[in-house]
């Protein structure tokens, strides 16, 4: 075999490399995924609001700062440990209907616990003729 004959071999290996990199930041339907780095620590999740469009293809993707805490959103049924060795923790979902839906910390983190609190805040996509 030649130099030449394998070019397409390489061409078609690099694709394929390609493709398995990017091919989870791809919604099944062809859209890409709004992906969101979420910082816990006592007391507070950052960003405090999280803007979402609703039906988008959302990856959330949770850390610890500094300790054990948990990231739920109860209306969605999400519940993540997030440990504390800093070692991120992923939820990947469709956005929900339009609404404010409050996340909380589930993992007991000390006395402020009750208080570290969020939003994830789902709009309407408004469609533009172009």
């Amino acid at each position: 075999m030649t130099a030449g004959r394998r070019t397409p071999f390489v061409w078609y290996g690099l694709a394929l490399i390609v493709t398995a990199l990017t091919g989870p930041l791809i919604a099944a339907a062809g859209q890409p995924v709004h992906e969101v780095q979420v910082v816990a620590s006592r007391f507070t999740f950052e960003p405090a609001t999280i803007q979402v469009f609703a039906g988008e293809s959302v990856r959330l993707v949770v850390r610890s700062k500094d300790g054990t805490h948990g990231f739920a959103i109860p209306k969605l049924k999400i519940d993540l440990h997030i440990p504390d060795s800093g070692e991120p923790v992923t939820a990947d979902f469709a956005a929900p209907t339009a609404g404010e839906y409050e996340i909380a910390c589930s993992e007991f983190c000390g006395r402020g616990h009750g208080q570290m609190k969020a939003a994830l805040v789902s709009i309407s996509a408004v469609k533009t003729n172009r």
